[in-house]
């Protein structure tokens, strides 16, 4: 059995705060420690216990820094990477000027590919691990989301958008493209390793009630 163990000031939420002194709902160890084996936790707690647990482990020391769970990001727009930080406008504005732009550029798998790497960095680095993201109208997107995220073993959520209006006719799907694209993204991810499908109209202002509703269908 190949253990290592991360040596850090090891903090943990076991339950939702109730309020701003709620010390019942997490626990925290000056000095802690996690015990992976094969990359899974095992253990966590007091390094003295922990270490003495496991005579032969390779020991990671991050002191002083902190270690806790990674964050999770409820949402976020996977072909907005290229468009952070963009002059802000009023919401229609800004998707015509930017986002819709940089959007039709993921009709190409290989930019797709591309960004999705560059996504998936900029997360790592600031500690999220998991996320619900919407990709773009094209399955290709979806594609490079999920395999790259498999690449890297983090628990993903998300779908393809699905507009057929009013929007850039470059971004439009029809009811009948977005549901048999969906259909078939959901039978080949979802449930996939740590990969979770999710069906994912852009919003009501873009998807005709004929494609809401073949959605829908999608859901049962």
């Amino acid at each position: 059995m190949a253990v290592t163990i991360l040596r850090g000031r090891v903090l943990n939420f076991v339950s939702e705060p109730k309020f701003a002194e709620d010390e019942a709902s997490y626990v925290y160890f000056e000095d802690g420690a996690i015990a992976l084996n094969d990359d899974l936790i095992a253990v966590y707690g007091d390094y003295k216990n922990i270490s003495a647990q496991f005579d032969d482990a390779e020991v990671i020391d991050h002191r002083p820094n902190l270690i806790l769970p990674g964050f999770i990001d409820t949402h976020l727009h996977f072909p907005q990477m290229q468009v952070i930080g963009s002059f802000g406008t009023k919401l229609l504005d800004w998707l015509n000027k930017y986002t819709f732009v940089e959007e039709q550029k993921f009709v190409d798998p290989k930019h797709c590919e591309r960004i999705a790497k560059q996504l998936f960095d900029a997360l790592l680095r600031h500690g999220t691990t998991t996320a619900f993201a919407y990709c773009s109208v094209h399955a290709s997107s979806v594609e490079a989301f999920f395999s790259e995220a498999e690449n890297r073993n983090l628990r993903m959520i998300a779908g393809k958008v699905m507009m057929d209006r009013n929007a850039p006719e470059a971004l439009c799907d029809t009811p009948q493209s977005s549901y048999d694209d969906s259909k078939m993204l959901i039978e080949k991810w979802h449930g996939k390793g740590r990969a979770s499908y999710a069906v994912t109209p852009r919003f009501a202002i873009t998807s005709t009630p004929t494609q809401l509703e073949m959605a829908q269908s999608l859901m049962c």
